[in-house]
């Protein structure tokens, strides 16, 4: 299996592929893998981390997510979406015996391009500067992706094997609280005895992460002319309410709530993001009068044991309580509820994980929540 290096040697091993890095990941930036529900374009990025796993001699496995034999059934997968050149790959550099395993795990699709427009880039053309690489997907996850890659390609280039199996996988649709690309590879078989998501933590150790559900919230109105005479409520004003009743539900709501303990070192609590409001046409044109309806979209994140039954209970009577009840509100779920994860902080995996981080940042690596 040949020595395995130290601390010193890695670093001058990866200082030494900077650029090979840098470029990949370039590379796979400038390919536009975008996530547009129910469709998805990941199939150009696959097909480049794919040749460069051949090259590794690494053994692949290719499928789509709807290709799992109960697809159709199992309700752990979201289902209305397309997987019309989207396939998980999968490779596995096998290990020579008597070892635990370890599976990389990224994925290859990527948010769209919006807000426009982009300040330092255009979003599928990288830029690399002040020690930066800007573009879409550059940091969620292409950069993790390449890290994985770079790390085998460089222990495979100086002859070291593992004792056991390593996976790295890079899979389609994760954005838009999918993850049946994840999904899939677990129901395939490609399981390890640890697993590294490679999301950015800011070189923090995170074994527990954050749950999210993702709420459309309607003001319903009746639309009209404004010049008639006669009242009519206008629920542009309404969503404007409903901006700084979030703003205070997300100041009130956790307080009393106890902190769990991966999160009371964490660089930020659950959060509560508005992260689109409408009112009326969005066009140049059209009728010059009271919108028959607007609407937000709002991510609440959670603690591990909060439900979606309890939080959606816990907005819903907070908004109740704050506007008048004859004011028509819709308060809807999107997607699905994605729920906290987390392994135990002293398993093996995340204190030999430690450990290395230890030795690499020359300090106490932080393990917290993400």
């Amino acid at each position: 299996m040949g020595m395995v290096p130290g601390i010193p040697e890695i670093n001058e091993l990866v200082e030494g592929h900077r650029q090979q890095i840098i470029d990949l990941v370039c590379r796979l930036v400038n390919i536009p893998t975008e996530n547009n529900p129910p469709v998805g374009y990941e199939f150009e990025g696959q097909n480049l981390l794919k040749d460069i796993f051949r090259k590794l001699d690494m053994e692949l496995d290719e499928f789509a997510p709807d290709e799992i034999e109960d697809y159709k059934t199992n309700p752990a997968f979201l289902k209305g979406r397309d997987y019309k050149n989207r396939k998980n790959i999968v490779a596995l550099w096998r290990g020579i015996g008597q070892g635990r395993s370890i599976l990389l795990s990224g994925h290859m699709d990527v948010a769209p391009k919006e807000p426009l427009p982009w300040k330092i880039c255009q979003p599928y053309s990288s830029v690399v500067k002040e020690g930066r690489i800007y573009g879409r997907g550059s940091c969620d996850m292409k950069g993790g992706l390449v890290c994985a890659v770079m790390a085998v390609k460089i222990l495979k280039n100086i002859g070291w094997q593992p004792k056991g199996d390593v996976i790295v996988e890079s899979v389609v649709d994760e954005e838009y609280a999918s993850g049946n690309g994840t999904i899939a590879s677990r129901l395939r078989g490609h399981n390890a005895d640890f697993a590294i998501n490679l999301e950015p933590t800011g070189l923090r150790i995170s074994p527990a992460c954050v749950g999210g559900l993702v709420y459309k919230i309607s003001i319903i109105g009746e639309g009209g002319m404004p010049y008639t005479g006669d009242e009519i409520y206008n629920p542009a004003y309404g969503i404007a309410d409903m901006i700084n009743i979030i703003r205070e539900f997300a100041k009130e709501r956790l307080k009393g709530v106890d902190k769990p303990r991966l999160w009371k070192n964490a660089p930020q609590q659950p959060q509560v993001i508005i992260t689109k409001v409408k009112a009326g046409e969005v066009g140049p044109y059209g009728q010059l009068g009271i919108p028959s309806d607007s609407w937000m979209e709002v991510v609440v994140q959670t603690y591990p044991g909060q439900s979606e039954e309890d939080i959606t209970e816990e907005l819903r009577s907070f908004i109740r309580g704050r506007l008048p009840k004859s004011i028509g509100i819709l308060i809807e779920r999107l997607y699905r509820y994605i729920e906290p994860v987390g392994c135990d902080r002293l398993s093996d995996g995340v204190k030999a994980l430690k450990d290395s981080a230890d030795k690499f940042l020359d300090k106490e690596a932080v393990i917290c929540a993400a």
